[in-house]
């Protein structure tokens, strides 16, 4: 488990497996367990047939929380800092949630790098509706630190993330608001990175050229479905693979049935030798 100076902050990432390069930038405004629940689900499987990357973002999973560093732009840069550690010249990028704009950020960056790119229940930060309710939880993180502190204000962020779980799993529970405390200004900062985004990713999408498959749910109540209707619209040549009554998190919640239509996809698009079926 290796943690690593890159840009700045000290990065954890995990290499699995022999093969094509695959990266997986995981979602999460800040805080949280970074990459753990798709290692989980997802790591031994792939590892396969792809030298599988993943990492922690800045103020997420086992790497740091620096002070500086917080925009879309440097997230990009992060990961292309990582690439060039691991001397990794091309790689099939994956981003899930909010890894997507910065998978799409590092795609419009360093398209000879992309070799294909991935979209797993994600939107590019332009939808006002969106925007609206990202703002409205850091409004509300701000004033209940205001009001009654910063770990009452944590626990009740998970608590209208994930209602339920500090009753049902109180141990996890109490993991995640030790670790968002931990990293409280990056989650803060991380937030306001993504309100800042605007139109700079969807004004530039029509750019993309790489090969380019989206996979979201149609039940998703995190980010709604026409999200990607709208990346589709956008994404020339891409491909929208619906998930009938799935949620938000897909890469955890349907495994077997994302992966097999990520691998599906690469068969056919992939520029690299090696992505057969089992």
């Amino acid at each position: 488990m290796p943690v690593q100076l890159l840009n700045d902050y000290q990065m954890h990432y995990e290499v699995f497996g022999q093969g094509p390069p695959m990266v997986m930038i995981h979602g999460g405004l800040g805080g949280g367990e970074g990459s753990a629940a798709f290692v989980e689900h997802q790591a031994t499987a792939l590892s396969r047939r792809f030298r599988l990357i993943v990492y922690d973002r800045r103020a997420a999973g086992r790497s740091s929380t620096p002070d500086l560093g917080y925009s879309i732009e440097n997230y990009a840069q992060d990961l292309h800092s990582l690439l060039e550690h691991l001397d990794v010249s091309s790689a099939y990028v994956l981003g899930s949630s909010a890894g997507g704009p910065i998978a799409m950020q590092f795609a419009l960056e360093h398209p000879e790098m992309t070799d294909s790119l991935i979209l797993i229940n994600t939107m590019s930060y332009v939808q006002e509706r969106e925007r609206a309710v990202r703002q409205g939880e850091l409004d509300q993180i701000q004033a209940d630190e205001a009001e009654l502190g910063r770990e009452a204000s944590t626990e009740r962020a998970l608590e209208s993330r994930w209602p339920g779980l500090r009753e049902n799993q109180p141990v996890k529970f109490q993991q995640l608001v030790d670790i968002n405390l931990d990293r409280f200004e990056g989650i803060v900062s991380t937030i306001q990175s993504y309100l800042d985004i605007g139109d700079s990713i969807e004004s530039r999408l029509s750019q993309i050229s790489m090969p380019t498959v989206i996979i979201h749910g149609d039940a998703d109540s995190r980010i709604p479905f026409s999200c990607s209707q709208q990346l589709q619209d956008s994404i020339p040549g891409s491909e929208l693979y619906i998930v009938p009554g799935a949620e938000h998190g897909l890469l955890s919640n349907e495994p077997e049935l994302v992966r097999r239509v990520m691998i599906q996809f690469l068969e056919r698009v992939a520029p690299k030798a090696g992505i057969a079926s089992n």
